[in-house]
């Protein structure tokens, strides 16, 4: 059984094998079909010259007894019977013999039926007027085949008559039989024997081009292992050869796009902590404040003991309060390689609640949250992760009013999956805007409040993990962001 592409398609070599096939048997069978059919009339024209010949030979004995029944010397019709018994005793094939006279009557025959008959077959007519020697193969009323050998009678000017005589072609016709199947064996044998080294030339062939479409299949950007494949000296190694230099070429590519994403990745999250600026300030001066009012107190009882020692806790507070606020922002704005590890989507999701409180407290927004304890872990980047969590929340954040509310929930999706949703009750985002919002650069936000990147990077960072982000909206209803992560999987 002929093998078959996966797509269901013949493949290369069975297509190839078949094409030639084809094209090798129809040659062939041109070519064996003009030889059978010139061997075919070479012996045909020679056992008719041969017939002739024989012919000939008994036309000078029946002449020369009409010579002599011309000059009375004895009777004609005893001598053609004795001429055309002893031609049949003695010449195999022979089928029958008849003379027939210049007046159409036969004056002798191998049938003693047939004497002095007036011949009034068309053909036979013909045949026996024919002014030169002539010979034809044809089918009997049997459907035997038979060579026909007519010789006139003459000598000079005079004119007798012909003979005609009939010879069993059965052995030609079983020697072209013969020659036939001779020649269909060969072209069988030649036939086969070129399909079969065709097939195997054409094997080898594809054997190298399978070899490479399963390292196509194997190929891995992230790896810079070389494909085992041995380049023969042909196009196909020039084939394999040009597809490890593409390999390096899109390695190299993919690792120029991996920096350009890092360097947007950066760039947005830079951006986030400017717009969170305010928010620092804000918790930032609040313990500086109150620092600062404490040293005075310091400075203007400096023998109060006790109260320089309450003072110095309070100070050492409020230093630990600006301490984890610049922590938390240093940590989200530094720059780091990814690193895909398991992640628990719960913690990334409380540390990105804990940087982003003091903007729920500034604007008096409500955050709920309902995470599930028992979400299983996903293998990604807690960096990349922090900063979609971020994005997200910040992006709600601008999208409510004051004395809003945000809803965070993680949770096991239908297809085994995890899942994180942002809901939020702001403004929503109207029907023409939902297909551009995640274009780079595209923002309705106010000049100064937002790059438009930060959806465009939340997107690239999803899908860099194997993941999904879906968008419902109702304007100034409800907005919900969707995160969609397989679990456990290698990106």
């Amino acid at each position: 059984m002929m093998p078959e592409h996966p797509s269901g398609r013949a493949s290369l070599r069975v297509q190839v094998v078949t094409t030639v096939g084809v094209v090798v048997v129809a040659l062939f069978g041109a070519i064996s079909l003009a030889g059978l059919l010139q061997v075919r009339s070479g012996i045909i024209q020679q056992q008719r010259h041969g017939a002739i010949a024989v012919a000939r030979t008994f036309a000078i004995a029946a002449v020369d007894a009409l010579i002599m029944d011309d000059q009375e010397q004895s009777s004609a019709a005893d001598v053609l019977d004795n001429h055309v018994r002893t031609f049949m005793e003695s010449t195999d094939g022979a089928l029958s013999v008849s003379i027939i006279g210049a007046d159409s009557r036969i004056l002798a025959h191998s049938d003693p039926r047939l004497y002095n008959r007036q011949v009034t077959d068309s053909a036979t007519l013909a045949a026996s007027r024919t002014p030169a020697p002539a010979s034809a193969v044809l089918e009997d009323d049997d459907g035997r085949w038979v060579i026909e050998a007519a010789v006139p009678l003459q000598v000079g000017g005079k004119r007798w008559g012909a003979t005609l005589i009939r010879f069993d072609a059965g052995p030609m016709r079983q020697q072209i039989r013969r020659l036939f199947f001779q020649l269909l064996l060969i072209t069988t044998i030649i036939t086969t024997a070129t399909l079969g080294l065709l097939y195997l030339l054409v094997g080898r062939i594809t054997a190298s081009l399978q070899s490479l479409v399963a390292e196509v299949d194997r190929f891995d950007l992230d790896s810079d292992q070389r494909a085992p494949l041995e380049a023969p000296s042909n196009e196909i190694g020039y084939l394999i050869q040009h597809f490890e230099q593409l390999k390096g070429r899109l390695r190299q590519s993919r690792r120029q796009l991996t920096a350009a994403q890092q360097q947007v990745f950066q760039a947005e999250k830079l951006a986030s902590v400017g717009r969170l600026a305010s928010g620092v300030a804000h918790e930032v001066n609040n313990p500086l404040n109150g620092i600062r009012f404490c040293l005075h107190g310091i400075q203007a009882e400096p023998a109060n003991a006790e109260q320089t020692q309450r003072y110095l806790g309070l100070i050492d507070e409020g230093l630990q309060q600006i301490e984890s606020v610049v922590q938390k922002l240093l940590g989200f704005a530094r720059n780091q390689p990814a690193d895909f590890q398991l992640v628990s989507l719960n913690e990334q999701l409380r540390v990105v609640r804990d940087l982003l409180e003091f903007e729920f407290r500034r604007k008096d927004i409500t955050l709920q949250t309902a995470l599930d304890p028992g979400l299983p872990s996903v293998r990604a980047d807690a960096t990349l992760l922090k900063e979609v969590f971020m994005n997200l929340l910040m992006n709600s954040i601008d999208a409510v009013d004051a004395g809003g509310g945000i809803r965070v929930q993680s949770g096991v999706a239908e297809d085994g999956g995890v899942f994180v949703s942002v809901t939020d009750n702001g403004m929503g985002i109207s029907d023409e805007h939902r297909s551009q919002i995640f274009e780079p650069f595209f923002t309705t936000k106010e000049t100064g409040r937002g790059t438009g990147l930060g959806l465009s990077v939340t997107l690239g960072i999803i899908e860099l993990h194997g993941g999904t982000i879906r968008v419902h909206s109702e304007p100034r209803v409800r907005t919900t962001f969707t995160v969609l992560l397989p679990v456990g999987e290698a990106t």
